[in-house]
C-alpha cells in the first residue's frame, strides 16, 4: 500500500514537473504559485499582503483630511477684496499663479513599502526597492489662478484650474486597479525622494466687502467657495527581474465660508482671516508586483496586487461613494504678507487646521499649509 502510494506521488510529480515546462507561458499570483508547488511535493511560498494594505489604508486615512487642507491653499489674495471691475477706473482685476503645499504624515505609504520589500524577499528572493521614503512630506498644490471684481456691488470673484496629466481624469474610483492604468505621473526627486505626482484641480470663489477700508480701517470681506481636486501619489521599483508599483489617488470636493480682514502699508499688504471647510474627499490605492520565481529549474511567472478604498466611513476593499462629511468640519485660520511692485503682488501665507491640534482620531499629526502666489492686479 506504501508502495502504491509512493508511486502515485512520484507519477504526479513527473506530470505537474512536465507541464511545468510550459510554466512561463502562464500568469501565476503568489497563492496560486504556492499552491502548483506544495502539490509538486516542494514548500510553498507566503507573500504578505495584509501588511502592506495595512499601511495604504492608514496614507489613505492621512489623506482624508490633508486632501481638503491642501486644496484650498490655492488662489489666495493678499487683499481681503481687490475692488470693482465697473464703475472704477482702472477697472479691477488680476491673475497669476499660486502654489503650495500641506504637511503631509507619510509613515503609511513608507510602512506599506518596507512591507511590499520584505514581502517580495521573503516569498521569491527577488530585490524590490522603492528607495527612500521620508516620514514626512508634504502634498502640493498648484493653479493657474484670476480674480476680477464685481459689478456696482462691491465684490469679487476668483477662479483656478490646473491639470498636469489629463489621464488621471479616466482613473475609475469604482476600480480602484485603474490608477495603474493612468499614464505616468510627473518625476520628482526631492531630498533623496523618488516618486511621481498628477494634479487636477478647479476652482470659484466669491466675496463681498463688508467694509471697503480707507486710510485708518482695514478691509473685510466674508465670502465662500468650491474647489475640486483630483491627485495621484506614487513610487515604484524596476530592476531585471522585478517590477512593482504602489499608487494611491484621491479626490476631494470642498465647500468653505470665509472671512478675511487686510490692510496697506506701504508696500506691503498684511492679512489674516479664517475658513470652515467640510468634504467629500475619497482614496483608492493600488500596488502591483511582476516577477519571476524558478522552481526545480524551471522558471515562473508572477503577477499579483491588491486593492482598496477609503472614505469618511472607514476603509473597504471596493469603492464607496463618499458624501459631505458635516461631522468633520475642518476650521483654518491662515495669515501672511503681500509685497506690491506697482502692478505686481507677491503673497506669502501660512495657515493651520485648527481641528487637528485636538482631535486624534481623525488626525495623525497638526496640520500646516503654506502657500506662495505671484500676480498681475490692477
Amino acid at each position: 500500500m506504501k508502495k502504491t502510494g509512493k508511486i502515485a506521488s512520484f507519477i504526479t510529480a513527473m506530470l505537474l514537473t512536465a507541464s511545468a515546462a510550459f510554466a512561463d507561458e502562464k500568469v501565476y499570483t503568489f497563492e496560486d504559485l504556492s499552491a502548483a508547488i506544495e502539490m509538486a511535493g516542494g514548500t510553498g511560498i507566503t507573500f504578505n499582503k495584509q501588511d502592506i494594505s495595512n499601511g495604504m489604508d492608514k496614507f489613505g486615512k492621512t489623506l482624508l483630511v490633508a486632501a481638503p487642507e491642501s486644496a484650498v491653499q490655492q488662489n489666495v489674495w493678499a487683499d481681503a477684496y481687490i475692488g470693482k471691475l465697473f464703475p472704477a477706473l482702472p477697472p479691477h482685476f488680476g491673475f497669476g499663479f499660486s502654489v503650495g503645499g500641506t504637511a503631509l504624515d507619510m509613515s503609511g505609504l513608507k510602512d506599506a513599502a518596507k512591507a511590499f520589500e520584505s514581502a517580495a524577499k521573503s516569498a521569491v528572493g527577488n530585490n524590490v526597492d522603492f528607495g527612500k521614503i521620508p516620514s514626512s512630506f508634504f502634498l502640493p498644490t498648484l493653479s493657474l489662478d484670476a480674480r476680477i471684481g464685481g459689478v456696482i456691488l462691491p465684490f469679487d470673484i476668483g477662479f483656478s484650474l490646473m491639470m498636469t496629466n489629463p489621464s488621471l481624469a479616466g482613473v475609475d474610483f469604482s476600480n480602484p486597479e485603474s490608477i495603474l492604468d493612468a499614464s505616468s505621473g510627473m518625476k520628482f526627486n526631492w531630498m533623496g525622494f523618488d516618486g511621481s505626482i498628477d494634479y487636477i484641480t478647479v476652482g470659484l470663489n466669491a466675496r463681498y466687502a463688508i467694509w471697503e477700508g480707507n486710510i485708518i480701517f482695514p478691509k473685510l470681506s466674508v465670502g465662500g467657495g468650491y474647489v475640486y481636486t483630483r491627485g495621484q501619489f506614487g513610487v515604484s521599483s524596476s530592476d531585471s527581474k522585478t517590477k512593482a508599483n504602489i499608487d494611491l489617488s484621491y479626490s476631494t470636493h470642498v465647500l468653505y465660508l470665509e472671512a478675511q480682514l487686510s490692510k496697506n502699508f506701504l508696500l506691503a499688504t498684511v492679512f489674516a482671516g479664517g475658513r470652515a471647510l467640510v468634504s467629500n474627499t475619497t482614496t483608492s490605492w493600488a500596488w502591483n508586483i511582476a516577477t519571476s520565481y524558478t522552481y526545480s529549474d524551471v522558471p515562473y511567472t508572477i503577477a499579483d496586487g491588491d486593492s482598496g478604498s477609503r472614505t469618511a466611513d472607514g476603509k473597504s476593499t471596493t469603492y464607496k461613494d463618499g458624501k459631505f462629511d458635516l461631522s468633520g468640519i475642518q476650521p483654518q485660520l491662515y495669515a501672511g504678507v503681500g509685497l506690491n511692485f506697482l502692478v505686481f503682488q507677491t503673497s506669502l501665507s501660512v495657515c493651520a487646521d485648527v481641528r487637528s491640534f485636538f482631535d486624534s482620531s481623525n488626525y495623525d499629526k497638526a496640520l500646516w499649509s503654506g502657500a506662495f502666489s505671484f500676480h498681475f492686479k490692477l
